[in-house]
C-alpha cells in the first residue's frame, strides 16, 4: 500500500467504542476473513494492522487441486495458466493414487514451465511456486492487447500466417497479465476474465475466415476497439457499443449458417464480457 495509503471514516461503535473498516483488497490479500482475529500494534504516532496468522497470507494466495478427472485431462500448462491468470502465487497439486513414473512426468512438465520458480515434493502433492510478475495497470495491458490483436486481423488480410500465429501468442500472455493485475484491483468480474482469456484465439480464427470479407473485419476491429478501450477507460458506454456491433454481427453470421460459426462464437464472447461491463453502469445510474 501506498504510503498515503487508503482514506477511512471513524465511526462511532455503542457508547465509547471507535471502529473503521479495513480495505477490501487488503483483506482479501491477507487472507482475512470475517472472525480473524488481527493485531493492532502502537508505532510512536501510528497504528500498525497486523494479521495474527502468520500464514493467512500464504493460504490466500495458494490453490489446491486434485490431479485428476478434469485436472489431468487439462493439463499441466493450463492448470498453471488458471491459477496465473487468478492470480495465485502457490498452487499444491494433490498426487495421491498416482503411480510414480506419473508423478515425474507431471513435475518434469511444471518444471519446463517459464511461470514455475520452483517444484517441491510434499507427502501427497506437487508444490508449485510461481514466478512474481511486477504489478502493472490492467487498463495499459487491456489496451496494449488491443492493439496487437488488431494487427493480427491486419496480418489474416495479407495472407501473413506466421505473424498471426506470432501476435495471437502475443496478445494472449498480454491478455494473461491484464487479467491477473485486474484481479488483484478487482477490476473484473471472474467470468468476463475467463472469456478475455480466450478472445485472442477465437479472433485470430476470425481473422483468417473473414480476410477476404474487408466489411464484416472493420466491424471485428471496431467491436474489439470499443469493447477493450471501454474496459481499460471503464466506460459502460463503450461496451454497449460493442455489444451492439457484435449482435449485428451475429445476426449477419446465423444467417449464413455453419460456415461462420466462429464469428458467431467471437460475437457471444463480446456481448456477454460488454453487458458484464454495462450493467455495473446501470445500476450507478439509478442510485
Amino acid at each position: 500500500m501506498s504510503e498515503a495509503g487508503t482514506v477511512r471514516k471513524v465511526q462511532r461503535l455503542g457508547g465509547s467504542s471507535l471502529i473503521i473498516t479495513l480495505p477490501k483488497q487488503w483483506a482479501k490479500k491477507l487472507g482475512i476473513k470475517v472472525g480473524d482475529e488481527i493485531q493492532v500494534v502502537e508505532d510512536g504516532d501510528r497504528l500498525l494492522i497486523v494479521p495474527r496468522d502468520p500464514y493467512a497470507e500464504e493460504r490466500a494466495n495458494t490453490i489446491t487441486i486434485r490431479y485428476n478427472g478434469a485436472a489431468r485431462s487439462a493439463g499441466a500448462s493450463t492448470i498453471l495458466g488458471c491459477a496465473f491468470a487468478h492470480g495465485y502465487s502457490r498452487v499444491e497439486i494433490l498426487v495421491k493414487g498416482l503411480q510414480e513414473p506419473d508423478v515425474r512426468r507431471l513435475e518434469a512438465e511444471l518444471s519446463a514451465d517459464p511461470r514455475v520458480a520452483s517444484v517441491e515434493r510434499g507427502f501427497d502433492r506437487l508444490i508449485v511456486r510461481l514466478l512474481e510478475t511486477p504489478e502493472s495497470d490492467p487498463s495499459k495491458l487491456l489496451r496494449e492487447a488491443m492493439g496487437v490483436m488488431l494487427d493480427m486481423v491486419d496480418a489474416a488480410v495479407r495472407g501473413e500466417e506466421a505473424d498471426v500465429r506470432r501476435l495471437e501468442s502475443t496478445a494472449s500472455e498480454l491478455m494473461e497479465s491484464a487479467i491477473r493485475a485486474s484481479r488483484r484491483s478487482e477490476g473484473l468480474d471472474p467470468l468476463a476474465q475467463g472469456v478475455l482469456a480466450s478472445l485472442p484465439h477465437v479472433v485470430a480464427d476470425v481473422a483468417q475466415l473473414l480476410r477476404s470479407r474487408p466489411e464484416e473485419l472493420e466491424k471485428v476491429k471496431g467491436a474489439l476497439s470499443e469493447l477493450l478501450g471501454g474496459l481499460a477507460g471503464g466506460s459502460g458506454r463503450r461496451a454497449l457499443t460493442a455489444a451492439t456491433i457484435a449482435a449485428e454481427l451475429r445476426e449477419r453470421a446465423m444467417a449464413e449458417g455453419a460456415s461462420m460459426g466462429a464469428l458467431v462464437v467471437l460475437a457471444d464472447l463480446i456481448m456477454n464480457v460488454a453487458l458484464k461491463a454495462v450493467c455495473p453502469s446501470l445500476m450507478e445510474d439509478q442510485e
